[in-house]
């Protein structure tokens, strides 16, 4: 059976439309509905035919933006052959879609060579670089190594940064001969070619004519060697980096503890804290990484090891079982029962609370913000045991947000509801987006932001605990699955 839709069709006539499938056939979930109305339309899934219905009623720029998202290159040829003012601007930024990002770039990010050669052929340029105040990226700054060749066989120009990044080491040695000044050249971000190294010969190279050990990018103001520690970066680099890393510690990079616990270094890690002992206190916030330009993105350090980690928690998320332990030999004994909590440890935060029951009434403005970060985390048993401890349950965090706020916004069902036992304020609005912790559940839950989140069933706990819907609940554009629980 197939279906043709009407001349202007809406959201909610799709909706409806899945629900009385849902009524009269045998499909048991809303979803199969959906699904199965989507394909009767001829979309692969239900988001794909609700992408392109609201892509009906947006401007020309906004619906290219939807399309490219969606790796849908005739609807992509399609727009900018019935829009010619798209092909005029089709080198300038996307709407609603950030960082200066143009459509090719957009596209080359998904590595969608259909979308990216319909582009090409509507006259986008393959050398614009995206529009960031930082210093702009090129297309194979940021693109899957895979596609490459790709790219190149269309005409894009491997720079000094792409060379390092790529280890074409033949190619980086032509372009500093040809120019010793591209060492220092600034890229993507204001990063240095040395940021990109993705191997020791790359990296050796680079400080052997001239670059700087520890230049600073613009947008994070970060080292080449803190760029480096996150051992996860495949989408980027055709492999790990750490060992690169560990070569510019050895040719004097400026270091810290976080750096040493990621790299697994002990020796590092007992220099840092014999020289400075108050650095066991250190964690991936501006207290400790400050920003100097207020328009900078804060440390790389929150996209390596995770915002407002410890060292303590970078040992165990890498694995350093030997840096843990001297990192727990040096841990001040007030320090304890947070780090017991962000650990999970609940023998050690036990035996901490039994021999100090009074500890929360004494906690710093600092120490107080461990819970709704731990929130933000998604840690849900650190938020247990600080709740249980006595951590006050309403202490604004990141953006004023508290931890319920975090809870709807991870769709973290039982947060919420261990939360919500302490009676939080349940209408509390956060400094940025002056939203209810519910607002902040109903804007995540359709807009993608935690998949694995369970959106549904942190809104049923808000709105059991007597949360109040906001004036136009469906502005915060929530998924379908959380539209069906609203009342």
């Amino acid at each position: 059976m197939s279906r043709e839709l009407p001349a202007n069709p809406s959201l909610e006539y799709l909706r409806k439309q899945a629900k009385q499938l849902q009524r009269t056939t045998s499909q048991g979930k809303l979803a199969d509905a959906q699904r199965a109305l989507a394909r009767e339309y001829g979309f692969a899934d239900w988001a794909r035919l609700k992408s392109y219905v609201i892509t009906l009623g947006l401007p020309p720029a906004e619906a290219l933006t939807v399309a490219i998202r969606d790796q849908d290159a005739q609807r992509v040829r399609d727009l900018l052959g019935s829009h010619p003012e798209l092909r005029v601007k089709i080198n300038e930024p996307l709407p609603n879609y950030g960082f200066g990002q143009h459509a090719l770039f957009a596209a080359v990010q998904r590595s969608d060579r259909a979308t990216i050669d319909v582009l090409l052929d509507a006259g986008a340029n393959i050398h614009k670089r995206t529009e960031w105040w930082a210093g702009g990226f090129g297309l194979l700054d940021d693109c899957d190594p895979g596609l490459v060749d790709f790219l190149v066989e269309r005409g894009a120009v491997i720079d000094a940064h792409a060379a390092a990044r790529l280890g074409m080491m033949s190619t980086l040695t032509e372009l500093v001969a040809a120019d010793q000044n591209v060492v220092h050249a600034k890229g993507g971000d204001g990063q240095a070619p040395l940021h990109f190294a993705s191997t020791v010969e790359i990296a050796r190279f680079l400080l052997d004519h001239g670059a700087e050990i520890d230049a600073l990018d613009v947008d994070h103001e970060s080292t080449p060697a803190q760029y480096m520690l996150r051992v996860e970066q495949k989408r980027h680099y055709p492999r790990d980096r750490q060992d690169v890393a560990r070569y510019l510690v050895m040719r004097g990079c400026r270091t810290d503890l976080l750096m040493a616990t990621a790299l697994g270094d002990v020796a590092l890690a007992r220099h840092h804290l014999d020289t400075d002992p108050a650095c066991i206190r250190m964690s991936v916030s501006e207290a400790w990484f400050p920003k100097k330009d207020p328009r900078a993105g804060g440390t790389i350090y929150i996209w390596m090891l995770g915002a407002n980690r410890t060292a303590h928690v970078v040992a165990r998320d890498f694995g350093h079982e030997q840096v843990f332990e001297l990192l727990m030999e040096r841990t001040p004994e007030d320090l304890k029962l947070a780090l017991a909590c962000e650990l999970g440890d609940e023998s050690t935060f036990q035996h901490y609370l039994a021999r100090n029951p009074d500890a929360t009434k004494t906690l710093s403005d600092g120490e107080q913000l461990k819970l709704p970060t731990a929130a933000q985390s998604n840690n849900t048993k650190a938020v247990q045991l600080m709740l249980e401890a006595g951590w006050p349950v309403n202490t604004p965090g990141e953006m004023g947000a508290t931890a319920l706020h975090w809870a709807g916004f991870n769709g973290n069902a039982e947060m919420a509801r261990d939360i919500l036992r302490f009676h939080p304020d349940i209408e509390t609005k956060s400094r940025e987006y002056a939203g209810t912790p519910l607002s902040w559940a109903l804007y995540a839950s359709g807009n993608g932001y935690r998949s694995t989140g369970d959106y549904v069933g942190t809104v049923r706990a808000l709105l059991d605990a007597g949360a109040a819907l906001p004036p136009d609940p469906e502005s915060l554009e929530p998924s379908d699955a959380v539209l069906e629980v609203l009342p």
